[in-house]
C-alpha cells in the first residue's frame, strides 16, 4: 500500500484501503466531501488545532491491515510516523459510507477500532440520514451506541473533555 501511494498509482477522486486481505477502492462522493467538510469546521471552531484533525490520512494498525478514515482526530503530541499515525494516538473517526449496503462501516470498522481503542466512533449515513456515534470501547465493539438523525444539534465529547459541536442540518443526504 504504501509503494502504490509513494508512487501515485490511485486515481484522483478515490480513496484506496486493504481491508482484510481485499483492495477497496472507494470513488469519493460529494456527500463524503461535504459531510467531513462540515465536520471539520466543527472541529476547528471547538479550537482543536489542524494538526490534530486530517481526512485519508493512514493510520496504521499494528498486526492488521491499516486504514485511511474519511476524517481522524489525534491526541496532542501525536507523532507522525511518514505520512501515517499510529492507531493508538487515535481519539477519534468518522466514516461516511459511500453505498448503501457497505459493512465495512458498520460491521468491520466496527469491530476494528473498538478492539484497538478509539474512544469515539461517528458514523454519518446519508442513505438514512442518521448519525451513529459510538463510544466506550471493548474487545468486540462499543458500550454505547446513540443514533442521531440529520436535521439537528450533534454534541462529541473527548476522553480528553474537549467538545465538538456539529449541526447536522447542512449534511446532505442520498437516495
Amino acid at each position: 500500500m504504501d509503494d502504490l501511494l509513494e508512487r501515485g498509482a490511485v486515481p484522483e477522486g478515490y480513496k484506496v484501503e486493504i481491508f482484510d486481505g481485499e483492495v477497496i477502492m472507494t470513488p469519493r462522493s460529494p456527500e463524503q466531501f461535504w459531510t467531513v467538510s462540515e465536520v471539520r469546521s466543527a472541529v476547528r471552531r471547538a479550537a482543536i488545532s489542524r494538526e490534530r484533525v486530517f481526512s485519508d490520512v493512514l493510520v496504521r494498525f499494528p498486526g492488521e491491515n491499516d486504514a485511511a478514515p474519511d476524517l481522524t482526530i489525534l491526541a496532542e503530541g501525536a507523532e507522525r510516523r511518514g505520512n501515517s499515525y499510529n492507531c493508538v494516538e487515535v481519539l477519534a473517526v468518522l466514516e461516511v459510507p459511500s453505498r448503501p449496503d457497505d459493512g465495512k462501516d458498520y460491521v468491520r470498522n466496527v469491530a476494528k477500532y473498538a478492539r484497538f481503542g478509539i474512544d469515539l466512533y461517528l458514523i454519518a449515513y446519508p442513505f438514512k440520514q442518521l448519525c451513529t456515534v459510538m463510544t466506550e470501547p471493548y474487545a468486540t465493539g462499543y458500550g454505547k451506541v446513540k443514533e442521531v438523525p440529520y436535521g439537528g444539534p450533534l454534541t462529541l465529547t473527548l476522553v480528553t473533555g474537549e467538545r465538538i459541536e456539529i449541526d447536522t442540518s447542512d449534511f446532505p443526504v442520498r437516495t
